[in-house]
């Protein structure tokens, strides 16, 4: 019975967590899942139970709006047969479907009435959001039969249905945190509950979900700390701005100090949006006995990788085949691009540049004097005696490499062929190679995120680019990358993407093809929108970002201009002609 009521309560949930920004006019195509809460709009549909001697479209009308309010599952089971509605699980999914471009409900040529619409996004029992492979339709056929002299419906839907405009007012974004394998530093994951939940009622379903562990958008690519069993006891209330998390026995066998640090971690980063005050007890006893009574996601900020390196927001660039340090953007001085001549990668011709997360190292695509493809390694601002850089072979074409925040330098080649390959050199200079299939899809851009978990890769299948984020994760002792997932960007004329502190940045072109803009997505593909302040006077080839707060936008235009975005919206640009021709590219 408590398993039942816990279903039941998640169902409630996640129906008002699907989808937190879809709009309700427009075309649809996804929601948001890491995008900052939305301003309430939309009408919320309070269910109302069948009218006496309903007509068949009336009571069908009636069913779709009832099951939209979760709070009232009961009464959107009056609108069937009892034994469709001990069948129905709402608990079980639930489909997102575009109301503003469909008809709605009307009556088939088979005498039946069907909800037929544009499926957006199918919510698992998680919670997690995966948007609909485009041109999904969702066609359902309700059965109706009389039950007594009253139309109801007998056939169960296959969870429930939602309507893109009852999502709007319900639903706030918030994230599960959980580690990389080295525990190192933490992964996000993404979840949704309903807007309008009591702190303590948010608080308690989050710890709740975060102990299950990982959605499968992560799976076994994240690990948690928090043992196996581990459960919350009753609840996690919130009074006077502290939240109190009594975790179960189980939560005793955690006997190394680095082990609970690192649960408390995950705990108050998770409940980072309802308080920043959390006390983390076991039996009884505090979590961490040699720490304050009260913990805040501040005390755990080295597990965090947009801000432990502290030179996210440098810039620098490609120029001429040269490496180049932007100076003067965010301090009043003098901006310009300076080649970094003391670099031991300055006598290279760069194809392409990374920068690691720390700002010391950098990596160069480039060729040996055999005309042969390489990768060279080295210090940015290398003292006299450091040894030479390190340089691996590759063949075909090579993407621009892309470091994590363990300095792990991602190198994907063969990219023109038939099996691309994907490798990663470790801190130590070791290459091993990364286990992936891209079948029949050619690899165009690829983004390790600082986490070392999360790719976010642009893939071209004939002609036609696409953006999809996938995930490493280590099987039977190789690394592989997995989990991809398409993110369904109503865009086209895709030339570039990067992760930013939203989300996404994407390059691309609306379907209007109004002209090439920066565009603004979150990680699971929705609510795609150009960034604010956005500027039409120059169309947009390669972005360049990463996940710090501090980090401005950066863009290479068509004619290889390059601009980046101050922190008053306005562009700000390089000098005109080849004085401006830079490459953009942030630490990452």
């Amino acid at each position: 019975m408590k398993a039942r009521l816990l279903a039941g309560a998640l169902a409630t949930a996640l129906l008002v967590t699907g989808c937190a920004t879809v709009p309700t006019k427009g075309p649809i195509r996804n929601s948001s899942q890491d995008a900052p809460p939305p301003g309430l709009g939309g009408i919320g549909v309070e269910a109302r139970p069948p009218r006496p001697n309903a007509g068949q479209q009336q009571l069908v009308n009636g069913f779709v709006e009832a099951m939209s309010d979760s709070s009232a599952f009961d009464v959107a089971r009056e609108y069937m047969t009892p034994e469709a509605g001990d069948a129905w699980k709402p608990e079980s999914k639930i489909l997102v479907y575009d109301q503003g471009s469909s008809p709605g409900i009307a009556k088939e040529a088979d005498g039946k009435f069907h909800l037929a619409a544009p499926l957006i996004a199918t919510i698992d029992d998680r919670g997690s959001w995966t948007p609909a492979p485009a041109n999904t339709q969702l066609d359902f056929a309700f059965d109706l039969t009389k039950v007594g002299d009253e139309w109801r419906v007998a056939n169960p839907p296959p969870g429930v249905f939602l309507g893109s405009n009852q999502v709007v007012p319900r639903l706030t974004p918030y994230t599960l945190y959980f580690f990389n394998p080295s525990k190192h530093l933490m992964v996000p994951d993404p979840v949704y509950l309903p807007r309008n939940l009591p702190s303590g009622q948010a608080a308690t379903q989050l710890i709740q979900e975060l102990l299950k562990g990982p959605t499968t958008r992560l799976g076994n690519s994240v690990v948690s700390n928090a043992p196996p069993g581990t459960t919350v006891d009753v609840s996690v209330p919130v009074e006077s701005g502290v939240a109190t998390v009594a975790l179960s026995g189980t939560a005793s066998s955690l006997t190394d100090a680095t082990d609970r640090e690192q649960l408390a971690a995950q705990i108050t980063w998770t409940l980072q949006p309802i308080t920043t005050r959390v006390r983390i007890t076991v039996e009884g006893a505090p979590l961490l006995p040699d720490r304050p009574e009260e913990l805040s996601y501040t005390n755990f900020t080295q597990y965090d990788p947009a801000v432990s390196t502290g030179r996210l927001k440098d810039l620098y660039g490609i120029r001429a085949g040269k490496i180049q340090r932007i100076q003067g953007q965010d301090d009043g001085q003098t901006i310009e691009a300076k080649a970094i001549v003391d670099s031991q990668l300055y006598p290279y011709r760069a194809e392409s540049f990374a920068v690691n997360l720390r700002g010391d190292t950098g990596a160069v695509v480039s060729s040996s004097k055999a005309g042969r493809p390489i990768v060279a390694v080295g210090r940015l601002d290398a003292p006299k005696g450091e040894p030479p850089p390190s340089v691996i072979e590759a063949d075909g074409k090579v993407l621009r490499p892309t470091f994590d925040g363990e300095d792990n330098l991602w190198i994907l080649d063969r990219a023109d062929g038939a099996k691309p390959r994907l490798r990663v050199r470790t801190s130590d200079g070791k290459v091993s190679n990364v286990l992936t299939s891209f079948g029949a899809s050619r690899p165009v851009v690829l983004r390790m995120a600082p986490d070392g978990v999360r790719a976010l890769l642009v893939m071209e299948r004939k002609g036609v680019n696409s953006v999809m984020t996938a995930s490493v994760a280590t099987s039977d002792g190789k690394l592989t990358l997995g989990r991809f997932m398409p993110l369904q960007l109503p865009l086209v004329d895709i030339t570039d993407a990067s992760w930013n502190n939203p989300g996404i940045l994407v390059a691309g072109n609306s379907p209007k093809r109004d002209g090439a803009r920066p565009w603004q997505v979150n990680v699971d593909g929705s609510q795609p929108q150009v960034i604010p302040g956005a500027s039409s006077s120059f169309e947009t080839i390669h972005v360049a970002s990463n996940p710090s707060h501090d980090t401005l936008p950066a863009v290479q235009d068509a004619e290889k201009q390059l601009h980046w975005q101050g922190k008053d919206l306005n562009w700000v640009d390089m000098a005109e002609g080849p004085e401006g021709q830079i490459t953009p590219v942030y630490p990452g």
